[in-house]
């Protein structure tokens, strides 16, 4: 009997460790940020490794803001220097309390040379927060340069900002500038500081296809408008010096204007067509994805779903495409991208199922095995099951992550309320971890 409880509490100490439900020892490898959208909040944790033993304990962020989860949610939220912002939107557009929330990670970064280490001295705090009925409900959060970019829908347009102006303590610091441009819910892409391009999402009528050329930086002061083909615009990125935009027929594409010398008149919008669904209807995207000069995004449903890629480093993009078909109620996510340890350069998106989420996985594209440069041979490699989703409108969907070292991704499961971390060299689990409430975007930093 002294031997089975003996073996007892053995398992269960390693239970606890797998779990996260001890602070375990060992060496942080990253620091998880997760949004909870069961509590509309961020939760944090440490990703450890001692021996052959992982551990991620979930915490909560002391003075974040309480929010109405019947009424409010988290949107997107993007990282840099070390900071985290996170977008706030309401249901009521913006009138109930809508703005971000700025986080420390606790992280400081120490060069080494060609490269750097990570540490982390200090818990996660509030930096500073603004949310009240000004600031009109965004929806999409970005990060161009060392610039987050606010869309500002129910304002047309954006809140720009940056880790200093964010971390300078001067009680009249000017941490943010609002910019007049898009309008609906907005997407946006940004060049060097200088030029925004913001788009209006009318699928009729006067703004239908309009997008607004925004200077910024040494351009402040200029604008003007250019238009695509078709309205619905929802998506936009920049990559090689060209902007991509995502209406509701295909992608257009136009130069950035980077001295906001053109005009409506002569600037000519190009167009390329994904191609047409079952229904016969023209395919879209809805956001897209960069790697190095590659702009990349999914279109179709179902039967008709695909990886799609464009070369934008030429002087007449086109888009290619690798056909993924899926089941009845399925769909694929927004792309993750990234190169590998190795060297491998890999697209991840979950094939998630509205109907039956018990199917949702996570599909691997190795996105040129000749490592040519070239993705013309590109060719699912893996189809990794997960965990549930609980897709609710537009929350509820599984988030990757890649983690620091390149060697493993981090994943959500909203659906059980987990988080899993998957290696990069046999696409094998290496670890899951319970975690509260249902956890959906995620992002780490470390290294």
């Amino acid at each position: 009997m002294k031997t089975i409880f003996q073996r007892s509490c053995l398992l269960l100490g390693l239970a606890l460790a797998c779990c996260g439900t001890a602070d375990a020892q060992g060496r942080t490898r990253a620091r998880l940020f997760w949004q909870d959208d069961a509590d509309a909040t961020v939760r944090y944790g440490d990703f450890k490794r001692q021996g052959n033993e992982y551990s991620l304990e979930a915490k909560t962020i002391d003075g974040f803001p309480a929010l109405d989860v019947e009424e409010q949610s988290l949107v997107q939220m993007q990282a840099d220097s070390g900071l985290i912002l996170i977008g706030v939107r309401d249901q009521a557009d913006g009138t109930i309390g809508s703005g971000w929330v700025a986080i420390e990670s606790g992280g400081v970064e120490e060069p080494h040379g060609d490269h750097s280490h990570w540490k982390f001295p200090s818990a996660p705090s509030v930096l500073r927060s603004v949310i009240d009925t000004e600031q009109g409900n965004p929806a999409h959060l970005y990060h161009y340069g060392s610039s987050f970019v606010l869309a500002n829908d129910k304002s047309s347009g954006m809140t720009i900002t940056t880790a200093q102006r964010l971390r300078d303590p001067k009680p009249s610091a000017d941490r943010t500038t609002f910019v007049l441009g898009g309008g609906g819910h907005i997407t946006l892409a940004i060049a060097e500081d200088q030029v925004a391009y913001s788009t209006w999402i009318d699928r009729s009528g006067e703004n239908s296809g309009r997008v607004d050329v925004v200077g910024l930086g040494s351009n402040n002061g200029k604008r003007y408008e250019i238009r695509c083909p078709s309205g619905g615009l929802h998506g936009a990125t920049i990559n090689e010096g060209k902007v991509f935009l995502a209406p509701a027929d295909g992608v257009c594409w136009v130069p950035a204007d980077m001295q906001m010398t053109g005009s409506a008149d002569d600037v000519e919008v190009q167009h390329l067509a994904i191609g047409k669904g079952s229904k016969d209807k023209p395919l879209r995207t809805g956001a897209f994805a960069n790697l190095k000069n590659h702009v990349l995004f999914t279109a179709g449903k179902e039967a008709d779903c695909r990886l799609c890629w464009i070369d934008a480093s030429g002087p007449s993009p086109a888009i290619s495409t690798l056909l993924i078909p899926l089941d009845e109620a399925e769909g694929l996510s927004t792309p993750v991208v990234l190169e590998t340890r190795d060297r491998r350069k890999l697209a991840l998106t979950f094939a998630e199922n509205r109907s039956d989420s018990s199917k949702d996985r996570l599909i691997v594209v190795d996105l040129d095995p000749n490592d040519d440069g070239n993705f013309s041979d590109a060719k699912q490699v893996q189809s990794i099951a997960v965990g549930p989703n609980q897709i609710e409108g537009h929350s509820g969907h599984h988030t990757v992550t890649v983690l620091p070292g390149r060697r493993q991704v981090a994943l959500t499961n909203p659906g059980e309320g987990s988080i899993w971390i998957i290696s990069l060299t046999d696409f094998k689990v290496a670890a899951k971890f319970e975690v509260p409430g249902t956890p959906t975007r995620l992002i780490a930093l470390g290294g």
